[in-house]
């Protein structure tokens, strides 16, 4: 009976590891973290937690990557609309026939109407050039913008072109001007810089009232009211006034890449911090695995020889089983 007990006990001990050992194999991790860690915990707790974090900074991550593309995106629209435009408007001066020069003048209106609602895009359900102000739009719509200029043109007596010039301005660029009271619908603050790492941030300051978005809003503008009726210039008058809108057009190209060129240095902290953390959360995943997976190779070499232990067991047992006085006296 005590022979009979220890090997029951032995069968259940190698049985235990087999299955231990089945287990390992099959999940690629430990069954006793425990006994591996030597109980400190330490050391996988301040991994796990590295890697939550790091899949925190991913999503923050991959917010301003779309954020800051969809930016630089609506920038390269209003940069090619105002390269565009300026060139159409020079070349309508050099034509002496009012049609081509009243067919420039609206497509100037139409280029505004694109440049404004551009502006006001979204990314991710917020807005793009609005500061804090992400909720609503950043500027009012084109249509409200050219009546309410139309207003301050008309208060301001404009008869001549240089009178326009000057109207025009102090909307769209005079502190407290109509643009900064009425136009602008966002924020003066910008958006907080967009957190990247536990060390690295990246700036976002661009709003739709920075000065070389307001100067290609105000050029464009400006060239369709060459056409505006109750002002009632002459063909050369507004060939002038084309020209001007023309040519500060053509200068404000330089103003928009140098906003996007500040984008673009952003938009290279972002990507190099998204590689940097996917370096870091593989690290930390493989030091991960260390501590919680099986080495499979030595797995499956215990596997085998437990297999071996368990089958010399039922081969002792069978045997043992058979020495009875019965049997041997036959």
């Amino acid at each position: 009976m005590a022979q009979q007990m220890m090997m029951a006990r032995r069968t259940s001990s190698v049985k235990s590891d087999l299955d231990r050992l089945a287990y390992e194999l099959g999940s690629g991790r430990k069954s006793d973290v425990a006994a591996s860690l030597k109980g400190d915990f330490n050391v996988l707790a301040g991994v796990e937690r590295q890697i939550s974090v790091l899949k925190g900074y991913e999503v923050a991550t991959t917010d301003a990557e779309v954020f800051t593309q969809t930016a630089q995106n609506t920038l390269e629209m209003v940069q090619n609309v105002a390269g565009d435009l300026a060139r159409d408007l020079l070349s309508a001066t050099q034509s002496n026939l009012p049609s081509s020069t009243d067919t420039v003048a609206r497509s100037a209106l139409n280029d505004f109407e694109a440049m404004v609602t551009a502006l006001n895009g979204r990314a991710a359900d917020r807005q793009l050039f609005g500061g804090t102000a992400t909720d609503g739009a950043s500027l009012m719509s084109a249509e409200d913008m050219m009546t309410d200029l139309k207003a301050a043109v008309t208060a301001a007596g404009v008869v001549t072109p240089s009178d326009l010039f000057a109207a025009v301005d102090d909307y769209f660029m005079t502190a407290g001007g109509g643009f900064e009271t009425n136009a602008y619908t966002g924020s003066t603050t910008d958006l907080a810089p967009f957190r990247l790492n536990d060390s690295d941030t990246a700036q976002y300051n661009i709003r739709a009232d920075n000065t070389a978005l307001r100067q290609a809003m105000r050029d464009s503008a400006l060239a369709s009211l060459a056409v505006d009726p109750t002002l009632n210039f002459s063909l050369s008058e507004k060939q002038t006034i084309l020209g001007e809108a023309g040519t500060r057009l053509l200068g404000g190209q330089d103003d928009i890449v140098a906003v996007r060129a500040e984008l673009g240095f952003n938009q290279e902290r972002i990507e190099n911090a998204i590689a940097s953390n996917s370096a870091q959360r593989s690290s930390m995943l493989m030091t991960q695995s260390d501590l919680l997976g099986a080495d499979q190779t030595e797995v499956a070499g215990q596997l085998q020889a437990v297999q071996v232990q368990l089958e010399m067991v039922y081969t002792i047992t069978a045997r043992l089983s058979q020495l009875t006085l019965a049997n041997y006296i036959r």
